[in-house]
């Protein structure tokens, strides 16, 4: 519902989510009447939730102007930024409407249908990047933020131990680095052969792995595939880390 210059909140959120998740207009009702799984279907709704705290925070914070109209028809008046600062903004979303008299209270009934400015909101859309469909590994993080957390963790503590390999690298990894390789670092860039010798498994466990969402993916360069050793070196950490949480 488009109206001079403005555009109903319910078409904007299910533009975003489109672009951020990839999911349809009519997949958003799937996605919240879905038994919760502790997978998939929780870290589908997650995302949404997730989309819609960040919408939210755009008009709070003034760079989205927002408007209402009453329900049965009239003047278009403008929405006070601090009316979205509010715990969860989802169910506001899910309507598209609000009571303006009493807009902090979630279970108010509606009186006005919300309107989003179509110029800002298509400036601000035009910037985002879209997030793409989610591997296992990410629907993992999505569902589990303390496993997220760990994984940021371990790979901030590898790129300082790689940052002090450089300033510090020694006379002997200097002499044995090549000429294309950082400082006392090696390759950035890891061939399944060279993740192989690395991790103790072997071609073909871990493009199982891949497949299964157990193991990072690869970047395909042309014909071939090459690890991010920063990543590989994380998912060893990882897995250290399970092992002493045991």
């Amino acid at each position: 519902m488009i109206s001079s210059g403005r555009i109903a909140l319910t078409a904007a959120f299910s533009d975003l989510v489109r672009v951020r998740a990839g999911f349809p207009s009519h997949e958003r009702p799937e996605i919240f009447s879905a038994l919760p799984d502790d997978g998939e279907n929780d870290a589908a709704r997650d995302l949404v939730r997730l989309d819609a705290e960040h919408m939210a925070r755009m008009f709070a914070y003034g760079r989205i102007a927002t408007s209402v109209r009453p329900l049965g028809g009239g003047d278009v008046v403008g929405i006070p930024p601090a009316a979205w600062e509010i715990d969860d903004p989802l169910p506001r979303f899910a309507i598209g409407s609000l009571n303006l008299d009493l807009w902090s209270e979630p279970e108010a009934p509606p009186t006005h249908h919300i309107f989003v400015d179509r110029h800002q909101f298509d400036d601000w859309l035009a910037a985002l990047k879209p997030l793409g469909f989610l591997t296992n590994r990410q629907v993992d993080e999505v569902v589990d933020p303390q496993l997220r957390a760990q994984r940021a963790v371990a790979e901030r503590r590898l790129q300082s131990e790689d940052v002090q390999s450089v300033e510090f690298g020694s006379a002997g990894s200097r002499n044995n680095q090549t000429a294309a390789d950082p400082p006392g670092i090696g390759p950035l860039l890891l061939s399944v052969e060279q993740v192989s010798d690395l991790i103790g498994r072997s071609n073909s466990t871990i493009y199982a792995d891949v497949k299964k969402g157990a193991f990072p993916e690869g970047i395909k360069l042309g014909s071939s595939t090459r690890w991010k050793k920063s990543e590989v070196l994380a998912w060893v950490e990882e897995q250290a880390a399970k092992r002493g949480d045991r």
